[in-house]
């Protein structure tokens, strides 16, 4: 079993000066759950592009000098043109796929631009760990035989937040800052591999997909605090919203982890996820 992770960020409303809502997991997925997706996946970019290795991503717009650089630009063209059609087939291919829908986020406590990015490192590590340790709940009901991290290659290339977080989690079952016990025990008597495993998004169907997943959750959470209206995002979300952990009752929680001391944005996610992405 696998957790396909990435990450992404918005804007709360406290008006900060830069991003202060940091989002980040994806999907856990068995090994048939993982075939059925990246050959659906591709299928999908095949049908759309005529190259089933196409990278996607939410934002495709950070993918143009990407494929500019591989003389690919009607490709591109061709994504952006169908990009709602596209990204729906693949929410779809979601739904109906035996999958888990894992994320995990945190509002920073200042809207001060120096003071977010000195605790950007000490976010993302808190958020991962809050990830990490529902996936660790996930494998131990689920029993498999072996469970993998796989993320994207990190911002910066600063991949410390995650290897500490990971390590400690692994060898002791407890947070980096040693403050939180993992509820699940230590990842190496779940089947855990030794370490994170990092690799390109650009080469990962799944980790495309993991982006995809959280750029329609970072959506969706966009609508919850009323920054905009219901579009894309909640439209795909709905789709696959059974696929969240901890559905129906409990997405909030298991699904999508809030910290409980950041309460507008715990409140406001329940209230989203009860009267926007349940709406009929």
């Amino acid at each position: 079993m696998k957790w396909y992770a990435d990450n992404s960020e918005l804007h709360g409303v406290k008006e900060a000066e830069i991003p202060d809502i940091l989002l980040f997991g994806g999907l856990v997925v068995s090994p048939e759950a993982e075939h059925h997706i990246r050959t659906g996946v591709e299928s999908i970019k095949q049908r759309h592009t005529g190259n089933s290795r196409s990278p996607v991503k939410w934002n495709l717009k950070d993918l143009r000098d990407l494929y500019k650089t591989q003389a690919k630009t009607e490709i591109y063209e061709s994504l952006m043109q169908t990009s709602k059609e596209w990204r729906k087939e693949v929410f779809s291919c979601l739904a109906e796929t035996d999958c888990a829908i894992l994320i995990s986020c945190i509002e920073g406590y200042s809207a001060d631009r120096k003071v977010l990015k000195d605790k950007k490192e000490e976010l993302s590590r808190f958020i991962f760990a809050n990830g990490l340790m529902r996936f660790g709940l996930h494998v131990r009901d689920e029993k498999p035989p072996s469970a993998q991290v796989v993320l994207d290659w990190p911002d910066k290339g600063n991949a410390k937040p995650f290897d500490s977080e990971y390590a400690w989690a692994f060898s002791r079952g407890r947070t980096a800052d040693g403050s939180v016990t993992y509820q699940c025990g230590k990842l190496s008597n779940l089947g855990f591999a030794d370490s994170v495993l990092f690799t390109s998004m650009h080469h990962s169907t799944l980790l495309q997909v993991a982006d995809l997943v959280v750029g329609a959750t970072r959506e969706f959470l966009e609508c919850c605090l009323q920054k905009k209206g219901s579009g894309q995002g909640v439209d795909c979300l709905r789709l696959a919203k059974d696929n969240f952990r901890g559905a129906p009752d409990n997405i909030v929680g298991r699904g999508i982890v809030v910290p409980s001391g950041n309460v507008d944005l715990l409140l406001r996610a329940r209230k989203g996820v009860k009267e926007i992405l349940n709406a009929t």
